[in-house]
């Protein structure tokens, strides 16, 4: 028998793996999207790889034999990524679902949207954070015998452009989405909304829930899209303002007005206009995976459904729907 070589004994031996750090929290749950093996955290999620993965050859030796890269960091505890992601993975299911479906993409994209979500959450978090810094130091010397400063972000409309492109990215990756389901409709990445809105009524009629879905959400999408464009090509129809003194001596908030394409914002306060951003998004990725799962899955003989779940047979308290069967007492929720 021929002797292994010694980058092939390394490699073929046993061992241990620590992932992340304690300040990641214990390792709730791993999941496998095809050759992809997800680490989720309490308050992370990592990619575990081993060394053939990343050097299928063998040729560096010196390679550790498994390697960890955090993808985000959130985990289990984190609402954004149990309604997205553990929403889609508990759902996504390849034996529910057509061959010609690639669930494996659509999970990996469900991925990719929340990091998405965490960037915007992130860029969101600064602004607001420097407005309440900077509110604070007004605050602190409003009244001392100093000569007068007027607060100020420094650079609204470009953090604003910033947070609007990246709200806008989360529309594309999930028309992605739609696509893997909906491949013949002439959909696209550069797809928008109003467009899919139409095609689901076409398909399932004005009654159906996926279309009354849309009817809710419409609004804030166009908003969002008309936002990023606006203020990507600095039309006059959008104004940002910093804080700005009135000649009552009162200094008011950062604030935004728009009207382009039908889509009209009064003049309001910006701050309180992106806190609605996360909390929307978060419900309009989890109810189309929602509705694209339920319209898309294959009926069979136990009549399966998609329901949600009793807060109290919940496994998380954040993931809410599920496959529901009609086995026992008060059916069987499939988490």
């Amino acid at each position: 028998m021929k002797d292994k070589k010694p980058i092939d004994r390394k490699r073929e031996s046993s061992g241990m793996a620590d992932i992340g750090t304690k300040e990641d929290g214990a390792i709730e749950q791993m999941i496998k999207i095809g050759e992809r093996l997800i680490i989720l955290k309490e308050k992370s999620i990592y990619e575990f790889m081993m060394a053939d993965d990343v050097d299928p050859e063998r040729t560096n030796i010196n390679l550790p034999s498994n390697i960890h890269k955090r993808l985000i960091d959130k985990g289990s505890e984190s609402e954004m990524v149990c309604r997205v992601f553990l929403t889609a993975n508990t759902l996504l299911n390849k034996g529910r679902f057509e061959e010609s479906i690639e669930i494996e993409k659509a999970l990996n994209l469900t991925l990719d949207l929340i990091q998405e979500l965490a960037i915007l959450e992130s860029e969101i978090e600064s602004f607001l954070s420097t407005e309440n810094e900077v509110s604070k130091e007004y605050e602190s010397r409003r009244d001392k015998k100093v000569s007068y400063s007027i607060p100020s972000i420094g650079n609204a409309k470009n953090r604003c452009t910033t947070i609007f492109q990246k709200a806008d990215h989360i529309e594309q990756t999930l028309m992605k989405i739609v696509t893997i389901f909906y491949p013949n409709e002439g959909l696209t990445q550069q797809s928008h909304f109003p467009r899919l809105a139409e095609i689901i009524k076409s398909k399932h009629g004005e009654k159906d829930g996926f279309s009354q879905f849309f009817d809710s959400i419409l609004d804030f999408m166009k908003l969002i899209r008309n936002l990023r464009n606006a203020l990507d090509h600095q039309l006059d129809s959008v104004k940002v303002y910093d804080f700005e003194l009135l000649p009552n001596s009162d200094v008011l908030a950062p604030s935004i007005e728009l009207d382009f394409k039908g889509s009209r914002l009064e003049r309001q306060s910006l701050s309180e206009l992106l806190k609605t951003l996360i909390p929307n998004f978060i419900f309009i990725c989890e109810g189309t995976i929602i509705h694209l799962v339920n319209h898309n899955f294959i009926r069979s003989l136990m009549s399966q459904e998609i329901r949600e779940i009793p807060e109290e047979k919940r496994r998380n308290k954040y993931v809410s729907y599920s496959f529901w069967s009609p086995i026992g007492d008060g059916g069987y929720y499939d988490q």
